[in-house]
Parts: structure tokens; sequence; C-alpha cells
């Protein structure tokens, strides 16, 4: 009796679509979880720096430890809350976050023994992070979307439950985090910035083959007209008022911004939410920076 074939899975069943399906999902989570854990690190810099700054911190970056404990917030921040807005399991975001604080610190065993100087204990520990991130992937594949089969959903805790409203609202924190050096430097964008603004939705639009109503391809034609003459009228008036009208334009773009959202039309939602805080923020700046001159 041949008992080869019921022991052995055919070899199909091996390296067939199912296979090839999951190998591209662990991919796809390892490349996204890098992807945002990098991005969080660059964004969430310019906060914990303005901290630092704001209560005379420096002598913590002068050493690893300190490095490290500053990298491990400035990428836990982001990459948690992309998480919990992904759905991830609370299990997956503890093991993330832990592998990322594993992975920055390790290297200060070797620091501390007198092995690594302090930038190759820094650069290792970059290194290490995102190695720790792709074994957390690797070894809980049921919570990143891997696995064929899906996890039993259980009731949130109450941190988790706060966390999540964040986490929904991540256009906004991602617009916030990208116009943080206006809160600390107020200052006046550019004129020819202001026909871009008003081209904006006109091109992402087209893009997206919203305009099969002409009214609402006539209504962006003519806001990106009017953002034209306006950058215009910027460039031809005293610093003072320039400033004020390209405050004010940004302003008003913000309304544009939340006619789109509320009607979820021609552009994205997520899109059209992050440019409501980007507006108002750049639009306020501008004008507390002209105010400032007066």
């Amino acid at each position: 009796m041949n008992t080869t074939s019921t022991l052995t899975p055919p070899r199909s069943s091996l390296t067939g679509p199912s296979a090839t399906a999951s190998a591209g999902r662990w991919l796809l989570a390892v490349g996204e979880l890098i992807l945002v854990s990098t991005l969080s690190m660059m964004l969430v810099d310019q906060v914990t720096g303005a901290v630092i700054g704001a209560f005379g911190l420096f002598p913590l970056m002068a050493h690893p430890a300190g490095i490290a404990l500053v990298m491990t917030v400035d990428v836990l921040v982001g990459t948690v809350l992309w998480l919990v807005h992904r759905g991830r399991s609370t299990p997956a975001v503890l093991a993330v976050a832990g592998a990322i604080a594993l992975g920055f610190a390790a290297p200060l065993v070797p620091f501390g023994l007198g092995l690594w100087d302090a930038a190759s204990a820094v650069l290792a520990g970059h290194v290490l992070a995102a190695v720790a991130l792709v074994v957390v992937v690797s070894s809980m594949p049921a919570h990143f979307g891997i696995a064929a089969r899906p996890l039993r959903s259980v009731s949130p805790s109450t941190v988790r439950r706060g966390v999540e409203r964040v986490a929904r609202r991540w256009p906004t924190v991602l617009a916030l985090l990208l116009t943080f050096g206006e809160f600390l430097h107020p200052g006046v964008s550019p004129a020819w910035v202001l026909v871009l603004l008003g081209a904006e939705y006109l091109v992402i639009g087209g893009i997206r083959r919203q305009f099969g109503d002409r009214r609402i391809l006539a209504l962006h034609i003519a806001g990106a007209l009017a953002y034209a003459a306006l950058a215009v009228a910027a460039l031809n008036v005293p610093p003072v008022a320039a400033g004020l009208l390209i405050g004010v334009g940004w302003i008003l773009h913000a309304g544009w911004d939340v006619a789109l959202h509320r009607a979820d039309i021609v552009t994205w939602r997520w899109y059209a939410e992050a440019c409501i805080v980007i507006d108002l923020v750049v639009g306020v700046s501008a004008i507390v920076a002209v105010l400032a001159r007066i």
C-alpha cells in the first residue's frame, strides 16, 4: 500500500496560488509597516525636537540612549495610530511597540561595553528596529492580514477605544504634523502657490474622472481662474496686503475642501480632510506673520 500520497501534500499546494498570495500579503504587510514607521519617525521628530528645545533637553541627544528614546517615540506615535486605524489587534500593536523599543535599545549593550561607538549604535538601532518589525509580522501572520483565517474580534479596552478615536482622524493628525513648522515659525507662502491651490482639484478630479456633471467642472474651472487672479493681485500689491490676500486665499480654500468632503466628490475624503487642516493652518500662519510685522 502506497501511503506517500496520504502523508505528503501535493507539490501544487505548497507552491500554488495560495502560497503566492500569502507571500504577497506578507510583502505588503512588511512594506506598509516599514513605510509607516519611517514616515512617523520623520514627521513626529519635528514635534519631539521642539519639545527638546523648549525644555532645554539638548544634552539628552548627546548620548545614544537619549537618541534611542527619542527615535522610539518618533516611530511609535505614528505607527501605533496607523495600526489601530487599520484594525490590527491589541497583541499586534503591543508586539510592534515592543519590537521597535527593543530594536533601538539593543545596540546600547555593545555600546556600554565599549564594543561600538555612538554612531554605530545609533545606526544599528535603526536597522534592528526594521528587522524586529519583519520578525513580528512573520511570527503573527493572522494579526496582519496574512493568514487566510480572520481573527476573532474582541471588545476593545477603554484605552484602545480612545486611540481608535484619534486613529480615525489620521488625516487630521498627518496634516498637523506636516504643518507643525507653521506653529513654530509663522510665515507667508509664495503668491504663485495660490495657482496650484486653485488648480489642484481640477487636476485630481480630471484624473479620477469626476467631472461627468459639467456644472461641477465649470465651478472648478472658475475656482482655478479666481485663484490665479488672486495670485496676480498678490504679486502687484504691497507686501502687507499681499500677505493678507495669500492668507485669506488659503482660509477660503478650506471652505472648498469642506464642500467636497461633505459631498464626497472630486477628491478622496481623507485628502479633503487633511487639506481643511493644512489650509487653515497655513492661512492663519500667513496672517499672523503679516500682523507681527506691522
